[in-house]
């Protein structure tokens, strides 16, 4: 692998170990998880919020409905003692009185299907964040098994690489070394025994042997 190709990868992991500071899927998926869990506080605030108003509303039914039945009674006993006025009187309290309770009916329906309306989002809402968690984990270990197949591969990968060395070019200036140190051993000061080592090295044996076998087929042509 050469230097500039070398140098690219390690600048391209950077870049990624970048990335993925700003892009990490678990980091963001987290951050989504707790602005939901905080949303879906608010909701269970809120829905409380509703749950006590409406209580205050039936206790004030209540109260009306007393009311009604007390104007009830009294009515009852105005008519008894033939007091016409009194007995009007009561029952246009009473009147009143229903008509009020009427519209607190309508306004207790109101708020409980706001309540149930914010019931159901709450529940959804839940669901949704334990689908989140569980898609969290299930990322996470997919994102650690990606890194250790990656960190293999990037171990096989760097078994192959000679970073940069080529052999040949290796073998060529071994051989060169070599070459040059023989030379300067046939270039050194010889002693007289080399020297005579040398001369009886260099004595004619091949010429002497072709000069035999010219002389054994010369005898052959003469018989």
């Amino acid at each position: 692998m050469g230097f500039f190709k070398r140098l690219k990868n390690v600048v391209d992991a950077k870049a990624n170990k970048a990335l993925d500071k700003y892009e990490n899927p678990i980091e963001m998926l987290e951050l989504s998880i707790v602005k939901k869990e905080n949303l879906l506080q608010d909701a269970k605030k809120q829905c409380a919020n509703f749950i006590a108003s409406v209580d205050g509303i039936r206790n004030e039914k209540k109260e009306i409905q007393e009311k009604i039945n007390k104007y009830e009674e009294a009515t009852k006993a105005a008519i008894l003692k033939e007091d016409t006025e009194k007995a009007q009187s009561f029952v246009k309290q009473k009147l009143e009185l229903e008509d009020k309770l009427n519209n607190t009916d309508l306004r207790i329906k109101e708020q409980d299907e706001k309540i149930q309306l914010i019931k159901n989002k709450i529940q959804d809402l839940e669901i949704e964040i334990s689908k989140m968690k569980s898609k969290k984990q299930e990322l996470a270990t997919r994102i650690d098994v990606a890194d250790i197949n990656n960190e293999i591969n990037e171990t096989l990968a760097g078994l192959s690489d000679d970073h940069g060395i080529n052999l040949d070019e290796l073998e060529k200036k071994v051989a060169q070394k070599e070459s040059y140190g023989k030379a300067l051993e046939d270039l050194k000061p010889k002693n007289e025994d080399e020297l005579l080592d040398e001369y009886i090295k260099s004595s004619p044996s091949a010429d002497n042997k072709i000069e035999e076998e010219l002389q054994r087929i010369k005898e052959e042509m003469k018989k």
